[in-house]
């Protein structure tokens, strides 16, 4: 049986191997393709926007905490004017009674003053007249001075 080889020719069985065609013998050579340049500047363009959009994330994110941070900031410090608010208050209410009490103690002392005095007239004897000598002698008990507060 004859047998043939690729082209289609009958080989000759008296050879030991049959020549074969080298598959690159009849292609022209291949071009280089060039580097493709738009892919390529698309895709560092697109790296680019991505870690563009990756710290505005980043800064919007901290933003976001800070704005959380400075609400709960806000709301302590209303409430710490509300409490001074009251405290305030409180203070001019205790000033006014205060004041009130103390207005109360000058008219006791007042009174006190004028019944000591009334009761030193009554307990007083008949002025008698008296050498100089003799009254520089006599003591006159001392009030103790008012404490002021």
């Amino acid at each position: 049986m004859p047998v043939f080889d690729e082209n289609g020719n009958q080989i000759n069985t008296e050879e030991e191997f049959p020549k074969m065609k080298d598959p690159e013998e009849g292609l022209p050579p291949p071009a280089k393709k060039p580097f493709p340049i738009l892919p390529a500047v698309l895709g560092i363009i697109a790296l680019v926007l991505a870690v563009v959009a990756v710290v505005f994330f980043l800064k919007a994110n901290t933003l976001e905490q800070e704005v959380e941070i400075l609400k709960k900031a806000k709301t302590q410090l209303a409430t710490t004017e509300a409490k001074l608010q009251d405290a305030m208050k409180e203070n001019q209410k205790v000033k006014a009674e205060l004041g009130q009490a103390k207005a109360e103690l000058d008219s006791a002392r007042a009174k006190n003053q004028a019944l000591e005095d009334q009761l030193a007239k009554k307990k007083a004897p008949p002025a008698t007249k008296k050498s100089p000598s003799q009254t520089d002698k006599k003591s006159v008990p001392k009030k103790p001075a008012p404490r002021k507060p």
